[in-house]
């Protein structure tokens, strides 16, 4: 699996909060931000941090690992393949990601993800 980019999606209790912490404190900027996510960006492109709402955060209740890759549908068939399972099945979101999750051993859910609209807060 080529990874483009990774971000890890946090489910908080308050999205303006967090988002003003990471922005104040930590360097930060908001590339989007809107009452179901707020997606931050640092100096180096390849990765970020996504707030979204605790309340409706469908299919985990922790992190999520999304790993930006070339071919999303693909990556689902080969993983498949590999008997993986497949714990959310691929999906096109209205913002422009297609994208499935598996869980790893421990729980964590990973979300391989593939942009097919404009990337928003791109560099």
């Amino acid at each position: 699996m080529r990874i483009r980019r990774f971000s890890v999606a946090l489910p908080v209790g308050d999205l303006a909060a967090g988002r003003d912490f990471y922005v104040r404190h930590l360097g930060f900027r908001a590339a989007v931000d809107n009452d179901r996510v707020v997606k931050l960006l640092h100096d180096d492109p390849s990765y970020e941090l996504v707030l979204v709402p605790r309340s409706g955060w469908e299919g985990t209740e922790g992190a999520v690992l999304a790993l930006e890759v070339d071919d999303a549908a693909a990556e689902e068939e080969r993983l498949r393949a590999e008997g993986v399972e497949i714990t959310a099945p691929l999906r096109d979101e209205e913002w422009g990601e297609r994208l499935f999750q598996v869980t790893d051993p421990n729980g964590v859910v990973v979300q391989p993800v593939q942009w097919i609209g404009g990337r928003p807060g791109d560099i």
